[in-house]
């Protein structure tokens, strides 16, 4: 900043500098700067504990020297105007608004006050995360940003997919012959199925992503090159993929490829993504996928660097007014060692860690074991190799945990399981049978039914009804998250009782026997269309004329052996649930 020199008491120093005239001022100017290169670092010393604030390495010598110059002229009373550095000048606490964005606080390491990035780059890392933490570096402006397409080759994904462990509330196996596995209640994770894309997967039909059950994706906004040049390049479909995926419904967050070795280039990719985002609004966190291999620059990244670099980056990220987050393989979580801690208690962690079970494009579904950690995690890659209606290509498949929930034991309700008919007499086997989801819904759509004779051979309704004989009917169920339940009732199809012959209104008659004795026979009330009815044998099983029962079971006239509930007027629905 400019300040004007004011008339101080002389000191014999300051005495002999004002007898010179220019010409001496030129000779004590050369002086002082050969001065600087044994004062330098006292002058800086005494800078920094006056402001508190770090002065890059680099320009420590044009600090002190600027500023002893300005005493010297002081002392000596002259009276021009001279540039005199005030440190406090470097902290600038007020906020600048970004109509996109918000209040969004500027650095006083950038801006009006350093002529360019290598004061930023100058500073350890350990000083420019400090720096980063207090609001004070900002973000760096996007022309500044050496920008590279070539450094835009696909990633491809190393390491060995792991095997899921068998989980321990799964019930215990049981011989084939029993139809239903003894079921307990299980504690399963509520989520949302989502994916991650950029413009290696090609271009996408959003709507069909939707329509297949994807709820989110993170986006790729850029990367910098896994080689030794390491430059940043820009994702080209990023902008039509995210617009096209929030014009679907799909939730989006943001990703960005990072090889940070340094927190500078961590500042560095930050401000590219910001610079992508431009304000834009997102429905998920903006994230770091910090990634490593044998043959990148990232490989030999030891703990406190990438520490650094994660802070760096969710810290500009947060700064900006977005939620950070890491994603990072187990090797790489492991390499942050004991700083895992310190990581993670401020930026959630997206896990990458494919399960071998999904290699083939198959789809988590509700009761799939998660990885067990002691760490919490917030999303969870769990496979490279997912198909996805809309996507030409392969897709990496993600799970957002959302919480926790019970399911119970899904189970089949029957109004009786016994029935009892004469030959003859028509049954609907799904009338008021309904079946209880893990969900503990009620419903009557998805239940079949087959039956068996006394031989074990299976047959149709039709035949059943007609043939007296003992049978069984064994119903199923399949639930959307505990899989498939059955149960069964007997069924005993009797002879048909004989016609009574009338020998008086409403009375039975007696046949004689061959002995010329009387046998008393009970008399049946005829059905209405002709046949003997007897009273059902359940509380709620009701008989029905074969033209009814065919209406109920479209496949029962055609010797067809099972049936089903058409009903759908309580059909599941689950956000997680595969569709």
């Amino acid at each position: 900043m400019k300040k004007k020199a004011s008339q101080q008491n002389l000191s014999g120093f300051a005495k002999f500098c004002s007898a010179q005239e220019n010409k001496a001022r030129l000779s004590l100017i050369l002086a002082a700067v050969i001065v600087v290169g044994t004062v330098g670092s006292v002058c800086a010393a005494s800078i920094a504990r006056k402001s508190d604030v770090l002065i890059p390495s680099e320009n420590v010598e044009l600090y002190a020297a600027q500023n002893f110059l300005a005493q010297a002229a002081i002392e000596s009373g002259n009276e021009e105007t001279v540039d005199v550095i005030d440190v406090s000048d470097l902290v600038d606490e007020t906020p600048e608004t970004n109509p996109t964005t918000g209040n969004i606080k500027r650095g006083g390491l950038t801006g009006e006050h350093v002529v360019n990035t290598s004061d930023l780059k100058s500073l350890s890392d350990e000083d420019l995360v400090k720096a980063i933490v207090s609001g004070n570096a900002g973000v760096i402006a996007k022309k500044d940003i050496v920008i590279d397409q070539s450094q835009d080759t696909k990633p491809v994904h190393h390491g060995s997919e792991a095997k899921a462990p068998t989980p321990t509330n799964s019930p215990s196996p049981v011989p084939s012959d029993v139809p239903t596995p003894a079921m307990q209640p299980i504690t399963v994770i509520d989520y949302e199925l989502g994916i991650d894309v950029s413009g290696h997967n090609g271009e996408i039909n959003w709507s069909k992503v939707k329509a297949s059950g994807i709820s989110f994706a993170f986006i790729r906004c850029g990367g910098r090159g896994w080689g030794e040049a390491g430059n940043c390049y820009e994702d080209t479909l990023f902008s039509t993929n995210i617009k096209n995926a929030k014009a679907a419904g799909i939730k989006v967050g943001v990703y960005f490829f990072s090889q940070a070795k340094t927190a500078y280039e961590a500042l560095e990719e930050a401000s590219l993504t910001l610079a992508k985002l431009n304000g834009m609004s997102l429905d998920l966190p903006v994230v770091m996928d910090w990634e490593t291999e044998t043959y990148y620059r990232t490989w030999k990244l030891g703990a406190e660097d990438l520490k650094n670099c994660i802070t760096a980056y969710c810290s500009t990220i947060a700064q900006n007014g977005y939620t950070p987050m890491v994603y990072l393989d187990g090797s790489n979580i492991n390499r942050l060692g004991s700083y895992f801690g310190e990581v993670f208690s401020k930026y959630k962690l997206w896990y990458a860690y494919p399960y071998a079970v999904y290699a083939d494009g198959s789809w988590y579904k509700t009761g799939d074991t998660v990885p067990p950690r002691s760490y919490s995690y917030a999303y969870w890659q769990y496979s490279w190799h997912g198909k996805v209606s809309g996507i030409p290509r392969e897709v990496d498949l993600d799970l957002r945990i959302l919480g926790k929930t019970t399911l119970g034991v899904p189970e089949i309700n029957l109004p009786s399981k016994e029935i009892t008919t004469e030959v003859g007499q028509s049954i609907d086997p799904l009338g008021g049978v309904t079946a209880t989801t893990s969900q503990d819904n009620k419903v009557t759509s998805g239940i079949t039914y087959t039956i068996t004779d006394s031989s074990r051979q299976t047959v149709s309704l039709e035949t059943a009804q007609q043939t007296a004989g003992n049978y069984i009917i064994t119903y199923a169920y399949t639930d959307s998250f505990r899989g498939k339940v059955t149960t069964t009732a007997t069924w005993t199809v009797t002879e048909a009782t004989p016609p009574p012959t009338a020998s008086g209104e409403g009375d039975a008659t007696t046949t004689p026997a061959a002995g010329g004795e009387g046998t008393d026979t009970p008399s049946i009330t005829p059905s209405a269309g002709g046949e003997d009815t007897p009273e059902p044998t359940g509380s709620e099983t009701t008989a029905s004329s074969s033209e009814e029962t065919t209406g109920n079971n479209s496949g029962d006239n055609n010797d067809n052996s099972s049936g089903s509930n058409t009903d759908n007027s309580n059909n599941e629905n689950n956000s997680g649930n595969n569709t």
